[in-house]
């Protein structure tokens, strides 16, 4: 069973911290699976990956290194992340496959509201148009996943600018909000957040 925890707009810092107490719980089993919905003020991470070269030029926001696949990401308000905390069991011991069941929950999240979401093969995420809506980077310790997806729904995508994202131009970036329109209005935030949770579960409680 999941236990969902919506913690609003919180640091990227303190929520860090949340997500390493909760994995050392659950490696111990004295917690179920837990998944964190979030938005976090300015900030950029670097990932495992990080090349200096992909920090473009001064950053406009804390650059904080974390455990995390990848190398420069960025979060803003209007950006949801969802963090899950669950444990592989023995069954379930396939990186790649966790990280392509992630994909999928997003993009039958975005599908059921008329977004034409697909993965690429070569690149974890989810894209649009040929542009990164959602990007996925994971770490795992004691066979407990923790960080996660970022949705870019109605952020500004400013700090996007300073970065070469994963490695790609800022222009590949998108988001929900840029890819609405009369044919496709941007979804409410509530309704969105509660289909992709209902995605997460079938998924990983089946």
């Amino acid at each position: 069973m999941i236990n969902v925890r919506d913690l609003g707009l919180q640091d990227f810092e303190k929520t860090w911290a949340l997500q390493r107490d909760l994995l050392q719980q659950r490696a111990e089993d004295r917690i179920s699976d837990q998944l964190l919905i979030v938005q976090h003020p300015e900030v950029y991470t670097t990932g495992r990956a990080f090349q200096a070269e992909h920090l473009l030029n001064t950053a406009t926001a804390p650059v904080i290194p974390i455990e995390r696949g990848g190398s420069i990401t960025f979060h803003e308000p209007g950006q949801w992340v969802f963090y899950p905390i669950f444990k592989l069991e023995q069954e379930r011991r396939d990186i790649r496959g966790f990280l392509t069941g992630l994909e999928q929950v997003m993009i039958d999240t975005l599908t059921d509201f008329g977004y034409p979401a697909t993965r690429d093969a070569r690149n974890t995420g989810v894209w649009i148009s040929e542009k990164k809506v959602a990007a996925i980077g994971i770490a795992i310790r004691r066979w407990v996943t923790w960080h996660g997806m970022a949705l870019n729904v109605s952020n500004t995508l400013a700090l996007s600018q300073h970065i070469a994202p994963c490695g790609f131009d800022a222009q590949w970036v998108t988001s929900l909000a840029r890819e609405s329109g009369p044919q496709r209005p941007l979804p409410d935030p509530h309704l969105l957040k509660h289909r992709c949770i209902e995605h997460l579960k079938k998924w990983w409680e089946a």
